[in-house]
């Protein structure tokens, strides 16, 4: 029986990384039937936000950085030093065959250079390097190069995500997509007129843009509601809030907070919106997708793209374009024929993503390489 361990941050709050790494170790423990834990750094005895199967094991080392200080601060530091000694005991004593490296974390840069033994490690990455190649340069960036080539395997999301890497290990695989084969598909001329935007709040994704589009937008739609999905939790969702507020938006801009059902959620709306400034593989247009909602998105670097066919399965938009935004949304909006073969051809392009598709993937390009 192959032994697989996952390291990550933490597995209690509502994200894609966590969503993903309970898929991922619930599938690998249940249908690969692989000894699969899950290794966090910093749960802070909380419970966990997605069911693991009981199959699973779950280890919190305990080390809990110090999140509003630098990592390379003393105290940090000093924490680094105790999640090496205690990841270094546990490869020992539980030798697994495999780990991968979920989520970003100090470790990252450390897990090559420790003793071994047969272990194969693998660092998968959720956030687009493009920005990376862009501003790092000169000796970090060859310091991260010479740290990479020395996983056994990099996994990255997209073939165009690939080309940001130097090294020779790398291999593509999608993130995944549940396909519930007994939801029942709303038709979308059958639903009301709302517009769904599943997000955390971060200036990342530029909500303050998603606001000014709406404002735009609700002027001759004024029928249309924008439901914002996420947690309220933050200082710059307390500035989109007040900005709803400022432009008189109440009526037809809607804070949602988190849902445990965003299946559901996106399946009462007839699109989903992304206005981010750069996104890597975007799990929640593969969850629209798959309960056929299409989704507009500004071609930002380089997620959106990398999943959605233009004008067949969704809109992408110019960069940074609003007005060109705008014009997509009202096209969609009065356009019944075109959110019809989107809607459909969405669902379709969903398939490509399925769980046991993606997870055979694993299974051959990493698992058994």
């Amino acid at each position: 029986m192959k032994k697989v361990a996952i390291f990550v941050d933490q597995l209690h709050t509502h994200g894609g990384i966590e969503k993903l790494v309970a898929i991922k170790a619930n599938y690998w423990a249940t249908q690969f039937k692989y000894d699969v834990s899950v290794v966090s750094t910093e749960n802070k005895n909380q419970p966990l936000i997605y069911e693991l199967d009981p199959r699973v094991h779950f280890i919190d080392l305990k080390i809990n950085y110090k999140r509003l200080k630098s990592y390379f601060s003393i105290q940090n530091l000093m924490l680094l030093v105790i999640n090496i000694l205690k990841v270094q005991k546990y490869i020992l004593k539980e030798k697994p065959d495999f780990i991968v490296v979920a989520s970003h974390i100090p470790i990252t840069y450390i897990l090559p250079f420790l003793i071994l033994r047969k272990t194969k490690i693998i660092k998968e990455f959720h956030f687009t390097k493009y920005f990376y190649t862009n501003k790092m340069k000169g000796i970090k960036l060859k310091l991260l190069n010479f740290i990479e080539a020395k996983y056994d395997k990099l996994v990255v999301l997209s073939a165009e995500e690939s080309m940001f890497y130097k090294s020779q290990n790398i291999e593509v695989i999608p993130n995944p997509v549940i396909i519930n084969s007994n939801q029942q598909l709303k038709k979308i001329a059958s639903k009301e007129l709302i517009a769904v935007s599943v997000v955390r709040f971060a200036p990342v994704k530029r909500l303050e843009l998603l606001v000014e589009i709406w404002d735009q937008f609700s002027k001759v739609n004024s029928n249309w509601k924008l439901l914002i999905y996420g947690t309220l939790n933050n200082i710059y969702a307390n500035e989109i809030v007040e900005l709803v507020k400022t432009k008189k938006l109440e009526h037809c801009i809607i804070f949602m907070n988190e849902s445990s059902h965003v299946f559901n959620e996106l399946n009462k709306s007839r699109v989903v919106l992304i206005t981010s400034e750069q996104e890597c593989f975007p799990m929640v247009i593969l969850e629209a997708n798959s309960v056929g909602v299409p989704v507009i998105a500004f071609d930002c670097p380089t997620g959106p793209r990398n999943i959605i066919n233009s004008a067949i399965d969704g809109l992408l938009v110019e960069n940074n374009n609003i007005e060109a935004f705008v014009t997509s949304l009202f096209e969609f909006s009065t356009n019944e024929s075109l959110q019809k073969k989107i809607a459909k051809n969405a669902y379709i392009n969903s398939n490509n993503y399925n769980l046991e598709h993606i997870m055979n993937l694993w299974n051959t390009k990493i698992f058994n390489s």
